[in-house]
């Protein structure tokens, strides 16, 4: 098995900054609620892998304690892919009709949906592309709307798919029962993947008739909604589905952040989210395929082809949780996919190291390990670990679910004013975080201060990921005249303190 090298980012929750000076308050803001990752579509792929490959998957992404740990895993309740051309993205569905079903489907996914359980992850999440097909309009997996007149058996069967699951040792935590809603993915013939448009005057009585079912069946799980795909999209439909009674049914109003907009425009969605809903939590749940010609990591991006496996893309997608956590005070940031094959014009079965080489316009930045799509063909089964890997890494040990956010003010100065900065209390009994990003293309320098009333110590460890480390543990830097000097970061690095 080739395994290849990768880079560690930072965590988030309590403090965030921009500057070379940064100072710690006493002010807590959100509690953050998971860091995730999804399993569609490459299960079906690594299902074919030798069985060494799969569990050396499930435990680099979900392993608690030597892995990434992701703390919330998403799965992919499929509908069963009529309609949809692209063979691995159609996944099967235990549904054969109203209450009757086959267990035994869906090898692939429900293996790593189990792996989630076995290795203790969190918080899982049940998410579906396409209900099957009694329940769509066209009678496929695509280019259908969610019928009406089904919704009430359309939350019946969610009910039994959590409650099979629970009998079987693994808690399904949330459902999030329409992913981007507002998109079909096709006319219903050669879709590449599963959808199914709900209708905004549908999703009110979607998310409230499921949290009803699952109440109703004494079931913990928790409905989440609505998934759509862009800011715009959310700001202007919103005040068209989401209330407060919908908001005491939910476990989080989430979204998607395929708009690409900067922290300030995030931070008034994820407010007129909070306000409609009468102050239910707000999860950016789905990101990925960014591109950019830019030099610096903090530039807008937009949607587009570019494969960047390097601290680039790495920290490009700190940026964008840099936004999520610290602009908009959200409370749970999930990237789109834990693997893929879109590896560009990379061959790696004749050179393995074209999994760590950054192509502009080829390949999508869509995973955070990748393998060779022709790995039928060409016997190949290495893993590539891009940046993005270690960075989320950072998250997921700096901010554990129970993590609060705590305010940073900064200053900026010159050359110093691409840093970014977020901190975390952590729940009782763990320590509190920093994580701090060196934004820039050269080496520099942070100095973090304690407000008045605040009382810091040297930290207790460090850990950094560059371009020449993978969340490697570094000599923590102590506590000198009443502040931490992180003295002379790598350029484009992300260092984390633990206290």
């Amino acid at each position: 098995m080739v395994f290849l090298r990768s880079t560690l980012f930072a965590s988030a929750s309590t403090l965030y900054a921009v500057g070379h000076a940064a100072t710690i308050t006493n002010t807590n803001l959100q509690t953050v609620n998971g860091i995730g990752a999804s399993g569609a579509w490459w299960v079906n792929d690594i299902a074919k892998f030798p069985t060494s490959v799969q569990q050396n998957v499930s435990d680099l992404l979900l392993n608690q304690n030597t892995g990434l740990g992701l703390t919330d895993y998403r799965y992919n309740l499929g509908g069963g892919g009529v309609g949809v051309t692209t063979v691995d993205r159609a996944p099967q569905t235990p549904y054969k009709s109203d209450g009757n079903y086959d267990w035994t489907v869906d090898a692939a996914g429900t293996f790593f949906l189990k792996e989630a359980a076995r290795q203790g992850v969190p918080q899982i999440t049940l998410f579906v592309n396409s209900a099957p097909t009694t329940f769509t309009s066209n009678g496929k997996n695509c280019g259908g709307t969610l019928i009406t007149s089904r919704i009430q058996a359309y939350a019946q069967y969610l009910t039994d798919v959590v409650n099979h699951w629970k009998s079987q040792g693994v808690t399904i935590t949330h459902v999030s029962p329409m992913n981007e809603p507002d998109n079909s993915f096709g006319s219903g013939s050669n879709c590449g993947q599963e959808g199914m448009i709900v209708t905004v005057s549908q999703r009110a009585q979607v998310l409230t008739t499921i949290a009803q079912s699952f109440s109703n069946a004494g079931l913990s799980t928790r409905v989440i909604g609505d998934e759509t795909s862009t800011q715009s999209q959310f700001t202007s439909e919103a005040p068209n589905w989401l209330n407060s009674n919908v908001g005491s049914a939910v476990a989080a109003v989430v979204h998607h952040q395929y708009g690409f907009v900067d922290g300030a425009t995030q931070l008034t969605m994820a407010n007129q989210a909070r306000s409609l809903s009468g102050g239910a939590q707000v999860w950016a749940t789905e990101i990925c395929c960014f591109a950019s010609s830019s030099t610096d990591p903090t530039s807008s991006v937009s949607y587009g082809s570019e494969y960047d496996p390097t601290m680039m893309g790495g920290l490009r997608m700190a940026n964008l949780i840099f936004q999520s956590l610290g602009n908009a005070q959200e409370n749970h940031w999930d990237w789109w996919t834990a693997l893929s094959n879109q590896i560009g014009n990379c061959n790696p079965s004749s050179n393995a190291n074209c999994l760590n080489v950054a192509q502009s316009s080829a390949g999508w930045n869509d995973g955070l390990i990748y393998y060779d799509p022709n790995f039928a063909s060409t016997g190949f089964h290495g893993l590539g670990v891009t940046k993005r890997f270690y960075v989320l890494k950072h998250f997921t040990k700096a901010a554990p679910i129970g993590a609060v956010v705590r305010s940073v003010t900064t200053s900026s100065s010159g050359t110093e004013a691409k840093w970014r900065v977020l901190a975390f209390d952590f729940p009782k009994g763990k320590p509190f975080a920093i994580v701090a990003m060196n934004m820039q293309n050269a080496a520099s320098s942070l100095t973090l201060t304690p407000a008045s009333g605040v009382s810091i110590a040297s930290p207790k460890s460090a850990v950094r990921t560059s371009a020449n480390e993978d969340y490697a543990s570094i000599s923590a830097p102590a506590l000198s005249g009443g502040s931490i000097n992180l003295s002379n970061a790598p350029a484009l690095s992300i260092t984390t303190l633990f206290f």
